[in-house]
């Protein structure tokens, strides 16, 4: 667990120097929000306790983490849910929620958020979570400008600024973090998923130097995380953490992750383009989502109850192909390892499924 701590905070962006070790990626944003709570309850802040997420946004299964996700489908059977967590639209410029186009708008869904920090009191919001890419609200990826400026809020009213890299950490963006291609440095990082390959159950949270210096002292003064688990730094898995991460280092797969995103959005508009329903291919890296609709022109959608995102995922799979469907979606997320004979043969079924589905409209 030790090595695999050292290895982290060394491959880290910026100061992310402390490391809690966890098993899974709801229990790290658990662990994000409640160190956020007790870190400005330490530090003269007590009233500090709200949370800014993002509509569309999953943050995972359990109490806070739900809460502060932004998805209705996911949070509905469990409501009421945690108190204190305030959701606002996220960076969607193909169809923007705030029906603005960028850059005029002077990414306006991310100066709002301060108008929000300033509406609710900066001496009651404790922190900001978010998604750098927003994968569940159809791979939402914001303009370059977007997190820097949610940095530059952040420091001004004492916020933290939370980064969810649960699905972009560990090379899938074409960069080992997000945080490094949006050159922005969070408060706190939540990191899982590609950590261990899947190999084993495991995630973490990095933590600022200046974050982590609040909870140091000597023990009689309690100020040390309250907050831990089980099989957090279980010696099994922080071995096949460090396997993986060394594998992803050795064999620059985020660099081949970069190289083949290009090829993959290539593919894609090129096999796609021609049949008339692609609205918009985004996503950096290995991550990338396609939007279909019924006018590309006027960007209007397929009605929703076609569902032809699902339709054609579901096409895909008969076929031999998985993917991540939604409604008017489809997202690809192949392994970093992918070459590019793999996304042709990808990138064929997925056309050959949508005209299938075309053809049964």
């Amino acid at each position: 667990a030790l090595e695999l701590v050292r290895l982290l905070a060394s491959v880290s962006p910026g100061d992310l120097n402390t490391v809690k070790l966890l098993s899974g990626g709801s229990e790290a944003n658990e662990a994000a929000i409640k160190l956020t709570k007790q870190y400005h309850r330490q530090t003269g802040n007590p009233l500090k306790h709200k949370f800014i997420a993002l509509y569309g946004s999953y943050h995972g299964a359990t109490q806070g983490a739900l809460s502060a996700t932004g998805g209705k489908g996911r949070k509905a059977p469990f409501e009421p849910l945690t108190p204190g967590f305030i959701h606002v639209q996220p960076p969607y410029c193909y169809r923007c929620p705030y029906e603005k186009t960028y850059p005029a708008c002077e990414v306006f869904c991310a100066r709002t958020i301060e108008d929000v920090i300033v509406a609710e009191g900066p001496e009651t919001v404790a922190g900001l979570i978010v998604e750098p890419i927003v994968n569940t609200a159809g791979v939402a990826t914001p303009p370059p400008e977007y997190l820097p400026t949610l940095r530059e809020i952040c420091d001004r009213h004492n916020v933290l600024l939370i980064f969810d890299e649960i699905i972009t950490g560990f090379g899938r963006t074409g960069h080992l973090f997000a945080a490094d291609l949006y050159h922005t440095v969070p408060d706190i990082l939540s990191c899982g998923k590609g950590m261990s390959s899947g190999y084993a159950p495991l995630a973490a949270v990095l933590v600022r130097d200046k974050i982590a210096a609040a909870f140091q002292g000597r023990a009689e003064d309690r100020v040390e995380f309250h907050h831990g688990h089980t099989y957090g730094g279980h010696p099994v898995a922080s071995a096949a953490g460090i396997a993986s991460i060394r594998e992803i280092l050795d064999r620059r797969l985020p660099e081949h992750a970069q190289k083949m995103g290009v090829r993959l959005r290539e593919l894609l508009a090129e096999h796609l383009g021609p049949l008339g329903i692609v609205g918009d291919i985004r996503g950096p890296g290995l991550l990338v989502g396609v939007e279909f609709v019924r006018d590309p022109a006027t960007r209007r959608r397929f009605d929703d109850r076609l569902a032809i995102g699902r339709r054609i995922g579901k096409a895909a799979l008969r076929n031999g192909l998985l993917v991540r469907s939604d409604v008017h979606m489809v997202t690809f997320a192949p392994p970093l390892v992918v070459e590019e004979a793999d996304l042709v043969a990808m990138v064929d079924i997925l056309a050959r499924s949508a005209r299938e589905v075309l053809r049964e409209l």
